[in-house]
């Protein structure tokens, strides 16, 4: 009895699967958009650059200018930021050599404002001259603007890097 009721049970659990595939279409053998275009048509042709923006040329290089600076402060401060962290090393949270090493990396944090500043304004740069509508226009403005932006984050990710392992090589509250 037990047998013929499982094998009931298993005629039921079979008719869902065979009554989806009997509704399941089959792709179309049919030509897509793709395979029937015209190959014989002219390959686009590469936007050229327009001349480079002067006023944007000169933007980029004040913000460009701007984040060395930052930088070069940041580096200079990080020397004794390094020295507060070293001391505070071992200590325990709330202690003043703790205290010291947290407000070595606030000042450091502060002091890199210029470069965080410079990379905003840069990104803003970008990503408003991404917006027109020449292609020439874009690609001009973009080779101005993608150099100095590199290099400009690549100095906020070193920073970011220095200041998360000092926070790191202090004991955590």
């Amino acid at each position: 009895m037990l047998r013929r009721l499982a094998a009931f049970l298993a005629l039921f659990a079979l008719i869902p699967v065979s009554a989806e595939s009997a509704t399941r279409g089959f792709p179309s053998l049919a030509k897509r958009p793709i395979e029937s275009r015209d190959r014989t048509a002219p390959a686009p042709v590469a936007v050229q650059p327009a001349a480079q923006d002067a006023e944007l040329a000169a933007q980029v290089e004040t913000l460009g200018r701007q984040a060395a600076e930052g930088d070069a402060a940041f580096q200079k401060d990080l020397v004794a930021g390094r020295g507060a962290v070293a001391a505070a090393r071992g200590a325990a949270p709330s202690s003043e050599a703790w205290v010291s090493g947290q407000m070595a990396i606030s000042a450091l944090d502060s002091v890199r404002y210029d470069s965080v500043a410079a990379l905003a304004g840069l990104d803003t740069l970008y990503v408003g001259r991404q917006d027109a509508t020449d292609g020439a226009r874009v690609s001009a403005d973009l080779a101005t603007i993608v150099p100095v932006r590199a290099r400009v984050a690549s100095l906020v990710d070193a920073q970011n890097d220095a200041l998360d392992a000092l926070r790191t090589s202090l004991r955590q509250p």
